[in-house]
C-alpha cells in the first residue's frame, strides 16, 4: 500500500515511514500535485498514483468516498487520523502517526473505502 499524507500532517511523518520502507509521500513534498490543490483533485490524483490519503478531513472525504462509490469508481481509500489520538496541536503526535500508520503498512491490507487509525496502547 502506497500512502500520501494530506496537507494537515507533518513531512516528517513521511521521512520517518520512508526510513521504514514504505512507499510514503506528503502532499507538502508535492507542490502543485497534490499541496494548494482542492480536495476533490487531490482524490483524483491520489486514486491515479495508486495511493491511499491519510487526512484528518472527515466532511469532505467521506463525501468524495460516497460519490466515488455511487459511481462505482475504483480508489484506493482513505485513512482518517481524527483527535484526540492524532491532534495535530499536542506534543509528540509525529511519532504516535509515524507508529500508527507503521501498523497499518505492515498489516498489508489494502483500504476499502474508509479506515480510522487507531493509537496502540503505547501511543495514546
Amino acid at each position: 500500500m502506497k500512502l500520501l499524507l494530506n496537507e494537515m500532517w507533518a513531512a516528517e511523518i513521511a521521512r520517518q515511514l520512508r526510513r521504514r520502507g514504505h512507499d510514503v509521500v506528503a502532499a507538502t513534498e508535492r507542490p502543485g500535485r497534490y499541496r494548494g490543490v482542492p480536495d476533490e483533485e487531490v482524490f483524483a490524483r491520489a486514486r491515479e498514483d495508486g495511493r491511499t490519503i491519510v487526512t484528518d478531513n472527515v466532511p469532505d472525504f467521506a463525501v468524495l468516498l460516497a460519490d466515488a462509490a455511487s459511481r462505482g469508481e475504483h480508489h484506493h481509500g482513505v485513512v482518517f487520523a481524527v483527535r484526540p489520538a492524532f491532534d495535530r496541536a499536542r506534543p509528540g503526535v509525529v511519532g504516535r502517526m509515524t507508529l500508527a500508520l507503521d501498523r497499518l503498512l505492515c498489516e498489508g491490507e489494502p483500504i476499502r473505502g474508509a479506515r480510522f487509525l487507531r493509537a496502540g496502547r503505547r501511543d495514546r
